[in-house]
């Protein structure tokens, strides 16, 4: 008997001590701790999703609120703009400029047709004719008379802090512009045509019919103050277009006075036009977004056509995530949404204007609305870890105070039991009884009793087993010798078998050959050539008896040693020796055409066990008679293994006895003079001699035998 190496008494006395005190506490104080976290990330998330839910709630009003004041806001520059519009009207209306005569020495015309005027006083504006019309009667009176306009002009830009410049622009390219410039025929181009500008176009009866205030898309102004949006009305004279009056917004106003919205937490503003557009956006949005405002211009050179803000301020267009969410909420025109990603998380909301038709977008930072539950579950959870380490240092000393306590407690039993373990020691080598010290611990005194009566009974019962030991040996040899005989015997009834089917059909040969001599020399129609072919035929037959001799004799010579052979040749013998056999009952053997499939062992043994199988098949036909019998040999050869396997279609083994076939003495041809020692015998030779494995399976047809050996 084999022993396992089990646990000392001393480990085990320890891991019960370790189990029953400490394990419990360990997992009491874990489940705490759990809970504790837990409960604090279920309070942290619940007050976050209900801070984000109310805040969601908070920030909607924000928003409608933020954008009614931006929307009044423009309101004002609006009614501030109809005001313009209205004055320029009554202005045009009672000017005609061919009864004009004033004269003014402030103005000049320039060599190539340009109208400017000089800066005489604080309050003046800048007048800019271009040269577009230069032919045109009454230019000159029709910018001195429209001076008139100047104190009004600044009014409009001492009442709104929002507004940086207001204008006229005349059908024929007339600027009249406060506050003034002071390099006005630098800053613009001398054939500047404004009709083509949008702060003009769009205003005319084209593009606003009803006569009313528009606004425009952030456009870079030919006047040098940068980007801007403009409110803009028409001007007629009847039913003629006289020109577009305008008041300027610039972005940099936008961001400062308009967009400046104030929020408990981070958030971001921007306005977007009916298009798409950012007009304006805070600076703080510019590195998440991936753009920058613009809100300042270098003229290197002056402006001849309209500039509006490059395609990637359209969020339409953009590849930002964002921004791409930002253009989903607006076209779905979603009051409220959220925007997550690992960098950024955003809710985001959206509000009409409704003076331009724009979108008012606030964008709140969660993080930042979420920062101070954070914070305080970051404290609470580091608490938790203080707690927790404070509880290992404390388990720590608590575990080695457990151990030394287990070691004095296990020592009081260990002594005694070790004493008993090596008179056990002594007992099992030397098979002699030893006195054992006893201990004052009741239990363990009896024990020790109790193994020195059974070493006394254990010396006594080993020198009469000794004596039926050598008996049963003696008797199992006699029993191996008695079934190694009994498988000779039948071995020898099948072959005997075989060889009568062997020289079945010689004989008959021989004795038709020896029957057609006689009626021939009866008959006296003998002739020489007929006895000599009659005579060789015969001594053919004979030599065939004669190989089956040879061929059976092989097969029972003794083998001392392994060889080499091939299994084509291995597989050929067996046909010869069990083929005819199978023949005349009509079984079919099939063996592969060629393999080239080498073994060292010995072949005699393995060709005696492939007989045997093929033999048990044959016995199986007799006992269940079907159509088409068919034993098939074959072998495959895989990495350091050959299998050879002997299948039939005999319809198989009883699944209740498959695992007993390979049992001495088991059979199921009793009846039939079976000895049950084939499969035994077989099985016996492949794992014993040939050192490989025999087994058998069922199939959909029959049975199949494999047999497993080393190459």
């Amino acid at each position: 008997m084999i022993l396992t190496k089990n646990k000392t008494l001393s480990s085990v006395i320890r891991n019960e001590y370790v189990r029953s005190i400490v394990f419990p506490l360990l997992i009491i104080e874990l489940t705490l701790l759990i809970a504790y976290f837990w409960s604090n990330n279920f309070v942290n998330t619940g007050t976050q999703t209900a801070l984000i839910d109310e805040t969601k709630i908070n920030i909607q009003e924000i928003s409608k609120r933020s954008a009614l004041i931006i929307n009044n806001e423009f309101k004002t520059v609006s009614d501030t703009t109809k005001l313009f519009q209205s004055r320029h009207q009554e202005f045009f209306d009672r000017f005609n400029t061919s009864h004009t005569t004033r004269s003014d020495d402030s103005y000049i015309t320039t060599a190539d047709g340009v109208i400017n005027n000089l800066k005489i006083s604080e309050q003046q504006c800048t007048l800019f004719y271009s040269n577009v019309f230069k032919n045109k009667p009454n230019r000159l009176q029709k910018a001195i008379v429209s001076q008139e306009l100047d104190p009004f002009y600044n009014s409009i830009l001492s009442i709104n802090n929002n507004i940086v410049q207001v204008y006229f622009n005349s059908h024929d390219s007339m600027n009249r512009l406060c506050p003034y410039m002071d390099d006005a025929l630098n800053q613009y181009p001398h054939d500047i045509n404004i009709p083509t500008y949008n702060f003009y176009y769009l205003a005319d009866q084209k593009h606003n019919p009803n006569k009313k205030v528009v606004w425009t898309d952030a456009y870079l102004d030919p006047a040098g103050k940068g980007w801007m949006i403009s409110a803009i009305a028409p001007v007629y004279q009847k039913d003629f277009l006289e020109g577009v009056v305008g008041i300027d917004i610039t972005l940099e106003k936008i961001l400062l006075n308009i967009l400046s919205i104030k929020l408990p937490y981070t958030s971001f503003a921007l306005l977007v036009d009916k298009e798409g557009n950012i007009i304006a956006m805070n600076q703080q949005l510019e590195p998440i977004v991936g753009i920058k405002e613009l809100t300042g211009h270098n003229y290197n050179k002056p402006i001849k056509e309209t500039i509006s803000k490059p395609k990637n301020f359209n969020i339409y267009k953009q590849n930002n995530p964002l921004i791409q969410k930002i253009g989903t909420v607006v076209q779905s025109n979603t009051a409220i949404d959220e925007f997550h990603s690992e960098q950024h998380n955003f809710m985001i909301t959206q509000n009409t204007i409704n003076e331009t038709g724009w979108k008012l977008i606030l964008l709140v930072d969660e993080d930042s609305l979420l920062a101070n539950t954070v914070t305080l579950k970051n404290k609470i959870d580091n608490l938790g870890y203080i707690i927790l380490s404070l509880m290992a240092a404390f388990y720590i000393l608590f575990f080695i105070m457990i151990i030394r306590r287990s070691q004095k407690f296990s020592k009081v039993i260990l002594d005694p039991i070790k004493n008993l373990v090596d008179a056990t020691t002594i007992l099992k080598n030397d098979l002699q009884s030893v006195k054992v010290q006893y201990s004052k611990i009741h239990e363990i005194d009896a024990l020790i009793d109790n193994f020195c009566l059974m070493g006394d009974d254990l010396i006594d019962l080993y020198s009469s087993m000794q004596k039926r030991i050598q008996e049963g040996i003696k008797k199992n040899l006699e029993t191996q010798k008695v079934m190694i005989y009994q498988s000779r015997l039948a071995a020898m009834g099948e072959m005997i078998s075989m060889i009568a089917h062997q020289w079945r059909q010689p004989i008959n040969v021989i004795a038709l050959e020896s029957n057609n001599i006689l009626i021939d020399i009866e008959l006296k129609t003998i002739h020489e050539t007929t006895l000599r072919e009659a005579i060789l035929s015969t001594l053919h037959q004979t030599q065939e008896l004669s190989k089956t001799i040879d061929d059976f004799s092989n097969f029972f010579r003794p083998e001392n040693s392994v060889h080499k052979i091939e299994l084509q040749t291995l597989f050929h013998d067996v046909n010869s020796v069990i083929g005819k056999s199978l023949t005349y009952d009509n079984i079919i053997l099939e063996i592969p055409k060629e393999t080239q499939i080498v073994l060292i062992t010995y072949s005699r043994e393995l060709m005696q066990v492939l007989i045997n199988l093929i033999k048990n098949s044959k016995d199986a036909f007799e006992e269940n008679p079907i159509n088409t019998k068919k034993i098939t040999l074959n072998a495959v050869q895989k990495e350091n293994e050959v299998t050879i396997t002997v299948c039939d279609t005999a319809g198989g083994i009883n699944t209740n006895i498959l695992d007993q076939i390979f049992d001495p003495y088991f059979s199921t041809k009793k009846d039939k003079n079976g000895t049950g020692l084939g499969l035994y015998m077989s099985k016996t030779i492949i794992e014993k001699h040939l050192l490989g494995t025999l087994d058998a399976r069922n199939t959909k047809d029959g049975v199949c035998f494999y047999i497993i050996l080393p190459c």
